[in-house]
């Protein structure tokens, strides 16, 4: 069985770490603060993930917390999203090595902006509110972004936004319970699909590596696993719009966490999915199908309560770390996106500090 062991703990922010994301391709991470800044991480030694150093701060782009950052899909550009309402765009200086210079200031939404993320090709960029709507941006040259669309579907704040892993499908979650699933026709975003199962506030979402599968984390301290059946599918789900498919809940975990869950991450390199929360726990799951001898149609009774914990799928916990973060919130946590550094886990939390972990198979 697996298990997390901690590697090193990153101090330098003075109020609490909101978000942890990685560089692409190296083992660089930014995190982002309620003091304001952004701060760049590196690994002084590639093969000895004990030692990091900060090695850049980034302020003065924000008047407010920021409460989200996100690297471009080449490493060259960072996105933040801070309460003051606006995206900051972020470019490394060449001529002055780790130097980060803020480039661009995107402004439209009414309250704090609470999630920001590149598209796979880099195209796009999308960004989520409090204001309740979700802005899809298109990266032009020289560092400009036009608005393409302000999709105004959800009815409360909107938490987290997330672009598929291949595909330009956006799905965003919202205080008012629900996922939605956004697409793109010939440059008219629409709602192709709404997820409804949870009881509270949707916190955060990602991707499974494929793209077929999608985990959501809740406020009702449970995470659910979502799949993507197209039409014509051999389960015979019923795909009510023409030629659309439709996502279904297909697992629940419930009990593994006692309190809101505020951070998911589906792992792109070994597919454990991590969570963590208020309760200051930080657990590992494994997805595994549920039904491996009967792959063939669902009857009418198994579609009716597909929305019940383990009719496709069960996600098996294989890991806990308790207080992971002393006795503080844990705002969010992510995997390495790659093979090389694939089982390293960076968490932020209410204490300020950013906490590098690894997956141990003993």
């Amino acid at each position: 069985m697996p298990r997390l062991e901690q590697l090193a703990v990153l101090q330098g922010h003075e109020d609490r770490v909101w978000c942890t994301a990685w560089h692409p391709t190296k083992p660089i991470m930014a995190t982002c603060s309620g003091d304001k800044t952004v701060r760049i991480w590196q690994a002084t030694n590639a093969q000895d993930p004990t030692k990091w150093q900060c090695i850049n701060v980034l302020e003065g782009g924000h008047k407010r917390t920021i409460r989200s950052v996100a690297w471009s899909p080449d490493g060259r550009q960072l996105a933040t999203g801070s309460f003051d309402a606006t995206t900051g765009i972020w470019e490394r200086d060449e001529e002055y090595g780790d130097d980060y210079e803020c480039v661009a200031t995107l402004e439209g939404h009414e309250n704090e902006t609470k999630s920001i993320a590149w598209s796979k090709s880099g195209a796009l960029l999308a960004t989520c509110s409090r204001d309740k709507s979700v802005w899809i941006w298109e990266v032009e040259e020289d560092n400009d972004f036009e608005c393409l669309s302000v999709l105004q579907e959800h009815t409360q704040d909107v938490k987290m936004v997330a672009w598929h892993p291949t595909e330009e499908l956006l799905a965003s979650a919202s205080y008012d319970d629900t996922i939605k699933i956004w697409k793109d026709d010939d440059d008219d975003w629409y709602c192709s699909d709404t997820l409804q199962g949870h009881d509270s506030t949707v916190w955060a979402i990602d991707f499974s590596p494929t793209g077929d599968q999608l985990v959501s984390a809740s406020a009702d301290q449970t995470l659910k696993i979502w799949k993507r059946f197209a039409p014509g599918n051999n389960m015979g789900i019923m795909t009510p719009r023409r030629g659309e498919p439709v996502w279904k809940c297909v697992a629940t975990v419930a009990g593994q966490h006692d309190r809101c869950i505020y951070s998911v991450s589906w792992s792109k390199v070994h597919g454990l999915i991590a969570s963590a929360g208020a309760d200051n726990k930080i657990r590992l799951f494994e997805a595994t199908d549920a039904r491996p001898d009967a792959p063939g149609r669902l009857t009418e009774d198994q579609q009716r309560t597909m929305n019940e914990p383990g009719v496709l799928l069960e996600a098996m916990a294989v890991a806990e770390v308790q207080e992971a973060h002393g006795m503080s919130d844990i705002n969010s946590v992510a995997w390495y996106p790659n093979q090389e550094h694939g089982e390293w886990l960076a968490s932020g939390g209410d204490d300020g500090t950013v906490r590098i972990w690894r997956v141990v198979r003993d």
